[in-house]
């Protein structure tokens, strides 16, 4: 629960810090590309989903040979 309270503590420090100096767009763009990214690697990580683990029914089929004639 902590963690959770810390996230949003940053969150709005960051909002609050950009409303009042309102840097450049381009940083703006970059450090929301950013925070994706790492709550993009954070999900994956706490997540229990194998997409190759055939009880989830998504798993890829293996790849098969065709034999020569």
């Amino acid at each position: 629960m902590s963690s959770k309270l810390i996230l949003g503590v940053a969150v709005l420090l960051v909002i609050g810090v950009t409303a009042v100096f309102q840097p450049p767009m381009w940083i703006m763009l970059l450090l929301g590309s950013i925070a994706l990214a790492v709550l993009y690697i954070v999900a994956r990580l706490r997540s229990r989903f194998d997409p190759l683990d055939p009880r989830f029914g998504s798993c890829i089929p293996p790849i098969t040979k065709r034999r020569d004639q």
